[in-house]
């Protein structure tokens, strides 16, 4: 399939990004990674601020295109807790085992410690909407009686989900580069032994 400019654009800078860091990337450079004149870019993005602004759209279109919608996720729980989780999972491995998401999750880590709008986007999108979500998902086994309702619901899913989020840390910033493919299959893994972990501490 023929790519256009703007999604030749598109798919340098996050190559870019996520390789030499937002502030370290010009204009000039993508347009020089392009082929194309530096003026041309401008018919498709008018700052590098607003590629960044469609890479981090396109980052939730993407993970928002596999969120399990709350009943689907209640029939999951009927069917099993094994089956329920497996099944977020395999949705949110899918998706980072793209290289195009890869990469963006690597930009999103990497400069959220100097660029507020990344900071932002971080916290607000990656952290708390998914913790929200997760607070809900325990909340519908707390009414299944799927574990205890003594228990609380925000900090089961922030002992799970900000485990996870240190795994991405580990491996993007700390560990990098390694294996992209290897390590999902081993953030499955660990995140399968840490969330029964925690549910077989507060089933009924």
């Amino acid at each position: 399939m023929k790519v256009n400019n703007k999604e030749k654009i598109f798919n340098v800078s996050v190559d870019l990004f996520s390789e030499h860091g937002y502030d370290g990337v010009s204009i000039r450079q993508i347009a020089r990674e392009v082929g194309i004149k530096e003026s041309s870019i401008y018919n498709h993005y008018p700052s590098k601020e607003a590629i960044l602004d469609s890479i981090l759209n396109y980052y939730i279109d993407k993970m928002m295109s596999e969120e399990i919608p709350l009943n689907e996720a209640s029939a999951n729980l009927d069917i099993s807790f094994d089956y329920f989780y497996n099944a977020g999972l395999n949705a949110f491995a899918s998706q980072l085992k793209d290289e195009k998401m890869s990469k963006i999750t690597r930009i999103i880590l990497i400069e959220s410690y100097h660029n507020d709008k990344i900071r932002d986007f971080l916290k607000k999108s990656i952290i708390e909407e998914a913790v929200n979500g997760w607070i809900v998902l325990f909340d519908l086994m707390k009414s299944k009686k799927l574990v205890r309702e003594d228990v609380d619901s925000r900090q089961l899913a922030e002992s799970f989900y900000k485990y996870g989020l240190f795994l991405l840390y580990e491996h993007y910033i700390i560990n990098y580069p390694e294996d992209d493919a290897k390590f999902v299959d081993e953030l499955c893994d660990k995140s399968q032994e840490h969330i029964k972990l925690l549910y077989d501490s507060v089933r009924r």
